[in-house]
């Protein structure tokens, strides 16, 4: 009696196991990264950076004016429907105001398209940023 079925069953076994273990997993967190650039009603720059993060979708807005100290309300939107309303106030960097912001949003499986909306609210400047995640 040959032992041959046997053992190329337990080698078909030991070498599916293989391409198994030897398959990438994807990351969980810090997945596609996109940024979008606005000029805003009276000059100021706007960033917008969007990334993946353990299920939810980071939206970042970066804002450089031509004042420190003014303070700007910002809204994130959310596939249209407004996540949150804040207000910053720019600080004072390179001669001018810098402002920064984040927020974790929710990660729709078919995609999301984040608009932040920035409003000086001292000037009345404005500025519209969006991206798709």
């Amino acid at each position: 009696m040959s032992n041959q079925p046997a053992i190329a069953a337990i080698i078909t076994i030991i070498a599916t196991a293989g391409l198994v273990l030897a398959t990438p997993v994807p990351a969980a967190a810090s997945t596609l990264g996109s940024a979008t650039n606005a000029t805003c009603t009276l000059g100021a720059k706007a960033l917008l950076t969007l990334s993946h993060d353990d299920g939810h979708v980071e939206a970042e807005i970066e804002l450089h004016a031509a004042k420190a100290g003014q303070p700007w309300r910002i809204r994130f939107f959310n596939d249209g429907v407004r996540a949150l309303t804040l207000t910053r106030n720019t600080v004072a960097e390179d001669g001018g105001g810098t402002l920064s912001s984040s927020r974790l949003l929710t990660d729709h499986a078919d995609g999301n398209q984040i608009t932040v909306r920035v409003a000086n609210q001292v000037t009345g400047e404005r500025c519209v940023v969006s991206a798709s995640a």
